[in-house]
């Protein structure tokens, strides 16, 4: 059995903010509401799983700073105040399986939702924290991802590296997310390439995000299977401009 992870580092991307140089504490939920089953003949209290009920919630420090600067308040307020729109929070592990957390081939779980609440609170003479909360919204997901794009700043055309992920029966779908945390200029397209060989001669595109011009951005495309091929990767494409800082990521759920 691996050794026991250590939580000294955790990536966390909330649409196109990168909250972890703020954060100290981490939670997601995954579990289903809890239902009596309260039949006849049953001797003792039983409970029968019903709808999938994930929340995402992040403890840290409080800075009042510029949005552009990545600050919490900054950019939670604001969006808990008048945005009820959703965007997706990315967690990204250390040891998953790599050390590094958000590396490339990591492990990721991604849910996409709204802000649903932002407190800060403290007793005099303490270190001011925050906490706030996501849930999901009405066609919210929530994946286990591979990171098939880390987060880096590229100034051409991008290929990522492709990965065998296994073909998507069709009861699943693909779920890929694209986080834009900042851009120089031009338009950048990602799209999603599978094929059934790991030198990617015959790919074929599953998924086109919306050009990005702006950033902080974020985007999510969603494909049904089936689809046979098992090698997966993005393609991040330039058309003018200077560089982009982005990371993207693909997972696979059932169809509800």
């Amino acid at each position: 059995m691996a050794d026991a992870v250590f939580l000294s580092d955790c990536k966390v991307w909330n649409g196109g903010y990168a909250l972890e140089g703020s954060i100290n504490n981490v939670s997601l939920t995954i579990g289903n509401s809890e239902l009596a089953d309260n039949r006849m003949g049953d001797v003792q209290e039983a409970k029968y799983p019903g709808l999938l009920s994930p929340q995402f919630s992040a403890k840290g420090f409080y800075s009042a700073s510029v949005a552009a600067s990545g600050e919490p308040d900054a950019v939670l307020f604001p969006r808990l105040h008048s945005d009820v729109t959703s965007w997706p929070v990315t967690v990204c592990p250390p040891q998953a399986p790599g050390a590094a957390a958000g590396a490339d081939g990591n492990l990721a779980y991604t849910m996409w939702g709204a802000e649903f609440s932002y407190e800060i609170s403290a007793s005099h003479g303490e270190l001011l924290p925050y906490t706030f909360k996501k849930l999901p919204r009405s066609g919210g997901t929530i994946t286990r991802d591979t990171i098939l794009l880390p987060r880096a700043t590229v100034s051409a055309t991008t290929t990522g590296t492709g990965r065998d992920l296994g073909a998507i029966t069709a009861s699943q779908r693909l779920v890929a997310t694209l986080h834009v945390f900042a851009i120089n200029g031009g338009s950048w397209v990602l799209t999603l390439e599978s094929d059934d060989n790991s030198g990617f001669t015959t790919p074929t595109t599953r998924a086109t995000f919306t050009a990005v011009t702006s950033a902080p951005n974020r985007q999510q495309q969603t494909a049904n299977g089936a689809i046979t091929d098992n090698w997966w990767r993005f393609v991040l494409t330039k058309t003018g401009g200077t560089s982009i800082n982005a990371s993207a990521t693909l997972g696979f759920c059932p169809i509800p």
